[in-house]
Parts: C-alpha cells; structure tokens; sequence
C-alpha cells in the first residue's frame, strides 16, 4: 500500500472481484468517515459465506444486531473488569517466565515467536474459555491442536479466498454446508464452550472474560436494576440504538452459538496480534539498550516485586505506554481494515456511493512521513504525555477508531504490558547471531507478522 499510496496519492479507487473499493489514506476523510459520519459506514463489507455459529460473533454482525452485542458486551472489557483479571494473566505470565527459563538455561537461542505465542494461547484460553493449559508444554492438549486448526483454518482459507474473488460460490458453499472454519473444530469449541457455561448455570463460580460476558448480559436483560455497578469508562463505548427492531434484539439472550462464537472471534483476533506485538516490542528492546535501560528504570520504580504488577499501576507508567504504542505504530498488528458504505455520501469533496468498500491502509498511515516525521525511525517520544494531544484521532490505528473499534483493547494491552514488565524485572533482551536485523516481514494473511519468528537471548539481571 505504500507503493500504491506513492504512486496513486492517499485516495484512490479499486475495482477487486467485481467489487468497488475506496483506498483511503487521508486522515480528514478517515476522521468523517469512522467518526463524524459512522451512519454512513457502520458495518464491515459483508462476507460471502452465512456461516453458522461464526455468523454471531460481533464483528460479522451488522447495524442494530450489533449495537445491541456491542453494548451488551462492552461492560465486561471495561477498566473495572480489567483489574479481575489480574489473577488470570499473571498465572500465564508464570507459565510464560517458567518456559523462557528451562530454555535459556539450556544455552539455547529463544524463539519468541512460539514462547509469546503459547502465552498469548493460555491468556486466551483461560479468560474466554475457562481453561488452564500450558500449550508450550502440551503442544498436543485438544485446546491447543484445535486452537491452531481454528486459526489456520480461518479467514486466510483457500474457500474465503475462493468467495472474494468468485462472489457467486458464497451461496453454492452454504448449500453445500462449506464453512471456512473446520467442522470438527466448530463441534470442539461449541462442546467446551457448552460444558463450561451449563457448570457456570449450576453455580461453578470462576472469574474470567467468559463469566463476564455472561454477566453482562444478564444485566442486560435485567435493565435498569443492573446499571448501578456500571463502570465509569463504559459510557464510552456505548453506541446509540436507532430503530424500532432494537428492543427485540436487546431481549434476546446469549445462546451457546453466540458466546462460543465470540470467543473463538476474540482468539483469532488476539493470538496473532499480541504474539507479534510482544515479539517486535522485544526485538526493539534489544536492538534499542538505551530505551531498555529506561524502561527497566520505570519497572524497577512502580514494579519493584511479582505480585506488585497489576493493571492499576500500568497508568503511572508513561514510557513503558509510550514504548509500546509505538512499537504497535512501527509493527501494527494488521495490513489494512475496512468499512462499507451503506448510504450514498459524500466526504471531502469524494461522492462514495451505496455499497462502496472502504479500504483503511493502517500500515502505509503508520509509516507515512506526511504524518509522521522519520516514519521508519523508532520514537517512542512521539506517544509522551506531552505529545499525545498533537497526534491525529486517525493516526494511530493498530485496534481502529470509532464506535467499531477493537473492543478488546484494554485485554491486550493489558497482556502486552504484563508480560513485559514481568520479563524485565527478570532478564535483559540482547541480539544473537541468529536474530533478523531487521526482521522479515508477512503481509500475506493480512496480519502483520515475523514469518521467521523473533531470536534473541536474554541475560538474567541477577544472578
């Protein structure tokens, strides 16, 4: 997309599969578009396979049916319920700290890529599926085998692929019963996800992202009785309702489909993106001493033990904020996003007519010096608290912005910024022979990832 954008300017049209696309870059048209003018783009371009159960998590679904989910959910990411989840995380973190230590004291170069990934793996199959697996040590848990199918088998399948670019095999799929997910995956997850919220229903108390979901929509349906332990944050993120059908929708409870669908959502739209963020953010550490030191600094001040590390203490840490937000400005964890036009409008002078796909070039906006100065240069000055208010609302994209932006933020900044402190409160990053200067890139799944993973040492502070 930077070539294009060199070559094309910051807006400009695409004709992919029969389908008209909108490439835009400039950070005005984005602001009307994914702010000012949400009811003209609320919803993501729709996907050519009606695939069930996957058709019920959040971000395949559209207008009202998802601001009822939206707002339904949106409670149980909040800051308050962030700060529950601290157990949660730091037994992960253990996990992640124990693994990091048999290998390094094995002389072995790491490959993070796997240690973060199995980190990224437990996180999410403790707080969205009630389980505790270590998948570095048991690469053969049915979890952890399925997970990995669930994530190969997704949107970058050889059948999505085959119904963007052959629109018309979208409905030949449904009635053939062709999903992009593997069958026997979809039965496993609809089985635990079963299993797990019946022993919530018959009293099996445990506090974690899928009880709070749960929670969420019980208070939902309870309406105003349930609003009194609102969290001050969740005003925020809620979007208006705007037609008749709304409250039909609203009383509808949660079924099995639906949360086993969110949370399966929730994976594939965390695991690969906070491996890569730890991995770059790692491999920054190493290649940057000066700014590690710093940041060991910070730790050390606020993070002086293992049990003071909680989510409460990571707002009076402005450089380890700073560091990461700019890794993820570097590295986002994904290519592009999107948006439809789902009535004619016209933005900065642009006419976008029903039915448009508007393309957002996240990693070309990242690294554009028009935005940025010295793009490819790593600052995490641009994020100091005194320079924040300067930065552009569309600027900084890696969980979107906007009333459909990631509602899972909070969750994994919070597991990126865990696991960092708890790594250097223990060890140093330091480069090897083995470590990519820089690191190779993939784009071709529409993440942004290291194809080769991350190898680094690290040396313990003390001994």
């Amino acid at each position: 997309m930077c070539n294009m954008r060199d070559q094309y300017g910051k807006v400009f049209g695409l004709n992919f599969a029969s389908t008209n696309s909108l490439v835009v870059g400039d950070l005005a048209m984005l602001q009307e578009i994914l702010i000012s003018r949400f009811s003209a783009f609320p919803n993501h371009p729709k996907i050519p396979v009606e695939e069930k159960p996957m058709d019920s998590a959040i971000n395949n679904l559209r207008d009202n049916h998802w601001r009822v989910v939206r707002n339904t959910l949106s409670p149980a990411f909040s800051s308050k319920k962030m700060k529950q989840m601290n157990p949660l995380i730091k037994d992960c973190c253990d996990q992640l700290l124990q693994n990091v230590e048999e290998q390094r004291s094995k002389g072995t170069v790491l490959q993070f890529k796997s240690l973060y990934g199995s980190y990224s793996m437990d996180v999410i199959a403790s707080t969205f599926f009630g389980l505790k697996v270590n998948s570095q040590k048991n690469p053969n848990d049915p979890f952890v085998k399925n997970a990995k199918k669930c994530f190969e088998g997704s949107f970058f399948s050889i059948r999505l692929l085959a119904v963007f670019l052959l629109p018309w095999l979208g409905p030949v799929f449904d009635l053939l019963d062709i999903g992009i997910f593997d069958k026997e995956v979809k039965v496993f997850f609809h089985s635990v996800t079963s299993k797990v919220v019946k022993a919530r229903q018959n009293g099996e108390g445990r506090l974690d992202m899928l009880q709070l979901m749960l929670n969420a929509h019980k208070t939902e349906l309870e309406g105003e009785k349930g609003k009194q332990d609102d969290d001050e944050d969740d005003e925020d993120e809620m979007v208006t309702l705007n037609d008749e059908t709304a409250p039909s929708i609203q009383k509808q409870p949660f079924t099995i489909d639906a949360i086993m669908a969110n949370s399966m959502m929730f994976f594939l739209a965390g695991y690969e993106t906070t491996n890569a963020c730890l991995c770059f953010s790692s491999y920054l550490l190493a290649t940057h001493p000066e700014m590690q030191e710093r940041l060991i600094e910070e730790v050390d001040k606020f993070c002086p033990s293992e049990e003071s590390v909680c989510y409460e203490v990571f707002s009076k840490m402005e450089y380890l904020d700073a560091f990461v937000r700019e890794s993820l400005r570097i590295y986002p964890p994904v290519a592009t996003a999107d948006r439809r036009c789902d009535n004619t409008t016209t933005v900065n002078n642009y006419k976008i007519g029903k039915g448009t796909n508007i393309m957002i070039p996240i990693y070309a906006i990242h690294h554009d010096p028009d935005v940025w100065d010295n793009p490819e240069e790593f600052r995490p000055e641009r994020f100091s608290k005194e320079n924040l208010p300067n930065i552009h609302p569309a600027a900084w994209l890696p969980f979107g912005v906007g009333p459909r932006k990631c509602l899972g933020l909070r969750l994994a900044l919070m597991e990126i910024k865990f696991a960092l402190i708890r790594m250097l409160q223990k060890y140093r990053f330091e480069t090897c022979e083995e470590t990519e200067i820089p690191p190779v890139l993939s784009k071709k799944t529409g993440f942004i990832c290291p194809p080769n993973g991350i190898k680094l040492q690290v040396k313990p502070r003390k001994c």
